[in-house]
Order: C-alpha cells, then structure tokens, then sequence
C-alpha cells in the first residue's frame, strides 16, 4: 500500500533559470521565420497531478510526501523507498529513495527527478538539499526550461483535513493526507482555511484538490532550452552555480549549436548569469570564445559586447563592425561601435535611448553620433549627429507636447559614402525642427478647441543637385493660434432621427512666421495671416446643408524684395462656400452574406473673388496637383498661404461605400471628384500662366478587398482639356501572414512611371526568397532602380539569410550595390553584415 507523510513549505525546491547569451539587436528582414509546425518544440512530460498548479505560489501549499514504503528510523527522519516522491504544489522531486530530515528539513535522494512551478524539468544522479535554506548539490544533471508565458495561471479552492504532530507535521499514516504548518494559514471556520494573505480555502470532504476552470486538456508545456551539467550547486533561494555546463535552444537530438561553459553562476535576484570559459559550437566547430561573461537570465537586457557585422560595400569595401552594447537603466541604455571600413578608415559611432512617465506624461528620445577623424576617400575628417525627442504632459484637461527632430551631416556625400544600408530614402533636406503644442483647457468657453503651435524649423540640403536659391526657407520662429466651438441651437449636440440640428461654427486661425534664407537674394521677412470664418450648419441624419463665410487677411514686412514690389503688401479676401451633402444607404448581398452599401452625393459653390497677388513673396506654397481626391476638394488650387486662387464654380463629390453589415469589414470604397470653373483662374505663381479651363481634372480613386487577405486599389486623373488620361495608378496586395506577402503597383505620368514589386514567400518549408524591385523612368534622363533579392534558410537551431541589393538614381554616377550575410543562431544572436539604420535615414526606398 502507497505510503504518505505531509510536511510543510519547500521554497523554491530545485528551479533553475537559464539563458545564457544577450540576442542580438533586431535585423531588418526576418532571418528567423519557421513557425512550430515546422520546428515543434520539446513538450516537458509534467505529471498530470502538477499541472494544476504550474505558475502558482507553491510556499502557500503543503507538502506531500509518498513511496511504497515510509520507514522512521528516528523521531526525525523518514526513509521513503520504492516510487517515492514529495511534492508541494507543481514543486516535486521523485526518486528511488528519499532520506528526509525533519530538524533539519533537508533531504538526499539518489536518481532524482525535480520539477519547479514553472514546468522547468532537472534530473541528478544525486541531490542533497536543505528546503529552508536551498543550499544544496547535485550531480550528472540534465535540465529543460519551459516557456514561461504556455502555461495557465489557476487557484486552489480547497485542501484537505489535516492533524499535526508536536513539531507542526502530520503523523505518518496510509491514504492521502495534505497539511501545512500552522504559521503559513489559520482556521477562521471548521470548513474553511484562511491563508495569512487574506485568502480563504473551504474544505473538501473528499480529501481531493479542486480547482476553478480546470482545463478539459491539461495544458502542454514547451521546453525553451536544455542542459547538462556535471555538478549543480544551490546557493540560496535566489542563485545557482553549475560546473561543466553544454547548453544549447535546439530540440532534442539536434545538438548543431551548443554552448560550453567551465562554470556558470545564475543570480535571480539581478537577473544576471556570469560564466567562465565560455565557448559556442557550430556542429561541433568552435565558432566564439570568451574567457567570461555576463549575461541576463531573464528578459531584461545586459550590458556587454554584441557580435560584430561584417560585410562588404562599394563605398566602403570590406567593413568590420564591433558594438557595445550599455543598459545604463530599465529606460535607458546606450550603443557604442567602432567601424572599420578597408577603403575609408576608423568611423565612431554612439547611440543613447531613453524612455519614461512623469506624474503628467510620458517621454522618450534617442541622441546619435558619429564621427571619422580621417576619411581616406575624402581627405578629410567627417561626423554627423541626429537627435530626436517626444514629450506629452497632460494636466486638468489641458494638453502639452514638445516635439525635437534634429539631423546634422558634415557634407553633402556623407550618407551616400557612409551608410551602410542601402534601403533608405533619397531625400533632399534633414530636418531641424523644434516645436511646442499647447491644448489649454476651456480658456474662453466650454468645450472650445483651442490650440497653440510655437516651432522652430531649418533643413540642412544634402542633394547635391540642389541649388542655394533653391533650398526651402527656414521658419526662425513661427507661431499658429486656433480657435473653434460649436454652439448648437437648442441645446443639442447629437442627431436624433427625424429630426433637424442647427448650429453656429465660429473659428479662428493665425499664424505669424520669420522666413530666413541662406541665400542673401532671397526675401526674407515676416508673414501674419489670419482666418476668420463662421459656419451655420444645417444637418439631418440624410441631409447636411452648410454655408461658410471667411475672410482671409495676411500681412508681410520683408526685405530683398524683387524691384518694384513693396515691401510691405497686404491682401484681404472674402470667401464663401456652400456645401452639401446627402446620405443614403440600401441593403445588398455579396456572396450570401448581408451587406450596407452608401452613397453620398455632394455639391459645393465657392466664391472667392480675384486679387492682384504679384507683388507677394512665395515662401512656402505650390500649386495643387491633382494627385488624389482631397486635392479636388481644397478648391483654392494652393496649397500654403502665399497664394489664394480666385475661385467662382461648383465641386462635384461622389462617394460610396460597400461593407459587411455584421462585421463592419470593408468590402469595396470608391469616390470621383470635379471642380467646375464659371471663371477663369488668373492668380498665378511667379511666372506660371492663368488657367482658363473650364473644368478641372476629373480625379477618381477604388478600392477593393476580394478577401481579407486580397486588396486591390486604384486613381485616376483624367484630362477634359486634352482629352486624355494625365496620371493613373494601379495595386494589388495579398497578405496572409509574415511568410506569404505579396504587393506590387504601378503609376504612370504623362511624362514618367514607375514600378514597384515587394515579395516574400516560402519556396520549401525551411526556404524563404524574399525581393523588392522599384524602377522609375523620367523622359530625357536615364531610369532609376532598385532592387534587393534576399534567400533564407531557418533550421529551427540557427538560420541564415544571404541577400543583394542594387541601386542607381539615374545619374551619371554608378550604381551603389551591396552583399549582405545574416547568420542566426536560436537564442545566442546574430552574426550580420547589415548594419542597423541610423538617425539620419528612413527606411523607405525612394528614387528621384
């Protein structure tokens, strides 16, 4: 007959958690892609009895010990032969034999198997163990780690009646009995338990554990990693020391990548592992050494080298790369790195993060710098720095942010030579703007919109074919002041069926700003423009009538001005807009299943009478381009306030809308837009002639989604003057999951086109091919491309990905091409060539 002794609190038992390199920082392609289906991971074989109380406090539960026989050869020890086991909660030892000590709460056990609360599985030849103190050892060790975030989180209702013996342990005796000592839980009740947290635990009368949403499965538990080690020592509740340690992230029976350690110490109340002699094997090949290092052991982040980048570049030639990696804080932490480029030299690089709350917001930011003393390409030393910072703050309703986004190059040609990253954007300026936003809180009115933008603005050019005259202006500083509240009549402001709402919507916007040019022929100055404007919308639930009134006043006080022309003009306008729209919407059914679709005809009038505009300044306005349906909308033919169109016609809209009735998921969108001119439009920029059309572009835009995975899109400009097509563009994208990503587009100018095709998709279960193709071709100048074809290989324990990118902006120079490898191995890093992109650049390829 199966014996039973019940004894109390086990601690931590014999848990160890391991990890033992940093990974690596983030690459940008995903090196690592195979999912479980195709990897399986190693299920940890926990007793279905411990399941129940995996991730629970096992020192609030008693402590079971069993075997065929239980022997006492003293008043203090217990002798347990033939499947003996003791468990407390999901904690559990079962061995051959178990010699445990009652004064001293220890015990030995010879061919043990230990189980922690989080599913973690240790076996010894030999344990020796003190619970109270966990200061203990073992030997021969084999261990599997568990993924902490599988395994479900349940209470204990109830346990069973207990009797103590005058050391606080139940008396031996047959059947099953559970107890714990008396300091850890009182008895409020003959039929309840009440833990010193406050919890109670009602007694079961059958002597069983119940539990609360107990699984109709019991849950599997997946190892993250496994280990041997010739000899364990326990050092406390929170440290454990193991010698002669080969640890590896593969499965069982895969042993392509393994860690060898002399010696390792694992510290869980820092979170830090330290080991001695530590050596990485690549199908048994030495591959990385280090004679110590330290490491994190739980999922924050450590300070300490990464693994170097290696690759190879046009501009550069062979490039070696060694980062250190600084986590000065939680929300803090810092990169160095120092780059070798065979052609160039020694570059420089630091990069510093941070993050956090204060008692009103929050905030986060990222300085980064680098610097060549001698470039032996350019002759020359070169350095650039980028800095970018975001703070909110909120108080009793009233908001607060500050914005900061500064980028600064030494030359024109530094990211062209130096960047290592060849998907970046081709983009002329570097910002470097400061700006402050301040939201008070019903300041004149409530619930009034009451907004105040200060920013200060300056573009570094970086596109060599940019000229001085022609680098934008600097805002040195510009304020922006809005105002609007709605005051509906009756004291409604909701929609009710049937029912009409009449409101008065004033607003108010200026905006003053010191235009600065590095150019000393250029106008400088100031510029104060002020809107004014009073709506009185009239709606319905299918109806929506509103005219507007607005007059427009800007002022200037510049200097450089073009002879002739004042310095100090002004222009006034009165504008007026009636706008209306009408809302219905049927039933359809697409596919057997219920659908809304809407359609929403709308028709505005807008007056704006002409005004000699000529002797203004252009500082920051263009002409409107008709490259999507807004543009049709805006109606002024400007964008910016230098420039205010006159204006007397009609703006057609048609829009509709197709979407699940259930689900509300999107099924088919599209709109047309066309303005309709009574007048000719004679305000001009500088030396751009009138526009005496009678209608403007016809532009419309679609989209469809076949499925939820399926998209296709589309617009359209077409010409009634010439009666042809000016630009259109098509889409298509399928999107499934990270694996199977398809996307391409197409649009076409009178005068250029452009392609783009983005693809990744398996060729094999284990074979990912990956490619991103975009070409642009512009009349009178050669086409401009680039392309980056990447295959990758995931064998569960390491992967590999090797890629090529091509690039050409169309001109004289030749193409910029670059070979990338990006070796993996599961949860030690990554050995890449690709370089992470900095502050100065996106990662949005672009072509001029």
């Amino acid at each position: 007959m199966k014996q039973t002794y019940s004894v109390f609190d086990f601690t931590r038992g014999a848990c160890i958690a391991f990890l033992l390199v940093p990974s690596a920082t983030s690459a940008q392609a995903p090196v690592v892609f195979a999912d479980e289906s195709t990897c399986p991971a190693d299920l940890i074989k926990v007793p279905d009895n411990l399941i129940p109380y995996l991730e629970m406090d096992a020192t609030r539960m008693p402590i079971n010990l069993e075997a065929d026989s239980i022997d006492l050869p003293s008043s203090d020890e217990l002798e347990l032969r033939g499947n003996a086991f003791a468990t407390q909660g999901a904690r559990a030892i079962y061995a051959d034999e178990i010699l445990f000590n009652k004064k001293t709460m220890s015990l030995q056990a010879q061919n043990a198997t230990l189980f922690s609360e989080q599913g973690d599985l240790i076996t010894a030849a030999e344990l020796d163990l003190e619970i109270e103190t966990r200061i203990g050892s073992a030997s021969m060790v084999t261990l599997q780690l568990s993924r902490r975030d599988a395994i479900p989180m349940r209470k204990v209702q109830d346990f069973s009646s207990m009797t103590y013996d005058r050391s606080g342990f139940t008396v031996a005796s047959a059947g099953s009995v559970g107890s714990v000592k008396g300091p850890r839980m009182t008895t409020a009740s003959p039929n309840e338990i009440r833990l010193s947290s406050g919890e109670a635990l009602s007694l079961s009368s059958t002597e069983e554990v119940s539990l609360d949403d107990a699984p109709a499965e019991a849950p599997k538990v997946r190892a993250k990693a496994r280990a041997t080690a010739e000899r364990l020592f326990l050092e406390g509740h929170d440290r454990e020391r193991l010698q002669d340690v080969v640890y590896t992230r593969c499965v069982a029976g895969d042993d392509s990548v393994l860690v060898e350690a002399k010696e390792i110490t694992l510290d869980h109340a820092s979170g830090v592992g330290v080991g001695d002699h530590l050596k990485v094997r690549f199908y048994g090949v030495p591959i990385a050494y280090a004679p110590r290092m330290s490491f994190p052991i739980n999922e924050e982040r450590k300070s300490g080298l990464l693994f170097p980048t290696v690759g190879f570049g046009d501009n550069w030639g062979f490039n070696l790369e060694v980062p250190y990696y600084w986590n000065i804080a939680p929300a803090r932490d810092a990169t160095f790195s120092a780059r070798y480029m065979a052609k160039r030299g020694l570059l420089g690089s630091g990069e510093f993060r941070y993050m956090g709350e204060t008692g009103f917001g929050d905030y986060n930011g990222m300085l980064r710098g680098e610097w060549m003393p001698d470039d032996a390409e350019y002759d020359d030393s070169r350095q650039g720095f980028s800095y970018r910072h975001r703070q909110n703050v909120e108080r009793r309703g009233s908001r607060l942010s500050f914005n900061a986004n500064v980028g600064y190059v030494s030359d024109r040609d530094y990211l062209t030579d130096l960047s290592n990253n060849l998907e970046v954007s081709s983009a002329s300026h570097l910002p470097q703007s400061v700006d402050v936003s301040v939201n008070p809180s019903d300041i004149f009115l409530e619930n009034e919109n009451f907004q105040i933008n200060a920013d200060v603005t300056a573009y570094q050019t970086i596109d060599k074919a940019v000229s001085k005259e022609n680098e934008p202006y600097s805002r040195l500083p510009g304020l922006r002041v809005t105002w609007d509240k709605g005051f509906f009549l009756g004291a409604r402001n909701t929609l009710s069926y049937n029912e009409t709402r009449l409101a008065l919507k004033p607003e108010f916007k200026s905006e003053l700003i010191n235009f600065d040019h590095a150019s000393s022929s250029k106008t400088t100055g100031l510029r104060w423009d002020t809107e004014t404007t009073l709506a009185a919308p009239i709606e319905r639930t299918f109806l929506e009538l509103t005219p507007k009134f607005t007059y427009a006043y800007t002022a200037y006080d510049v200097e450089n001005q073009p002879v002739d022309d004042p310095s100090n003009p002004t222009r006034g306008i009165y504008l007026f807009e009636l706008a209306s729209k009408l809302f219905l919407e049927r039933d359809v059914d697409w596919r057997s299943e219920e659908h809304t679709q809407t359609l929403v005809p709308s028709l505005t009038y807008r007056y704006v009478p002409y005004e000699d505009q000529d002797g203004l300044p252009v500082f920051d306005s263009g002409t409107v381009g008709f490259d999507n349906i807004a543009d049709a909308f805006l109606g002024g033919g400007f964008w910016g306030s230098d420039r205010i169109q006159n204006f007397q016609g009609f703006i057609l809209g048609l829009s509709s809308e197709t979407y699940q009735s259930s689900t509300g998921d999107d099924l088919l969108r599209w709109s047309l837009a066309q303005q309709i001119y009574l007048a000719a439009r004679e305000v001009t920029l500088e030396s751009a002639g009138a526009d005496s059309s009678d209608f403007s572009p016809l532009v419309g835009d679609i989209r469809f989604n076949l499925t939820r995975n399926v998209r296709t899109d589309g617009f359209i400009n077409w010409n009634w003057d010439e009666n042809q097509v000016d630009h259109w563009r098509v889409g298509a994208s399928f999107d499934r999951d990270i694996r199977r990503r398809l996307s391409t587009s197409y649009s076409w100018y009178d005068t250029s086109d452009s392609l783009q095709l983005d693809f990744t998709w398996p060729i094999a279960s284990r074979w990912q091919l990956g490619a991103t193709a975009l070409r642009s071709d512009s009349d009178g100048s050669e086409p401009g491309y680039y392309s980056k074809v990447t295959v990758g290989y995931d064998a569960c324990c390491w992967a590999i990905q090797l890629g090529y990118e091509d690039r050409s902006d169309g001109s004289d120079q030749k193409s910029q091409s670059k070979f990338m490898a990006t070796f993996s191995l599961r949860g030690l890093g990554r050995v890449s060539s690709d370089q992470l992109a900095g502050g100065f650049t996106t990662s949005v390829p672009s072509l001029n």
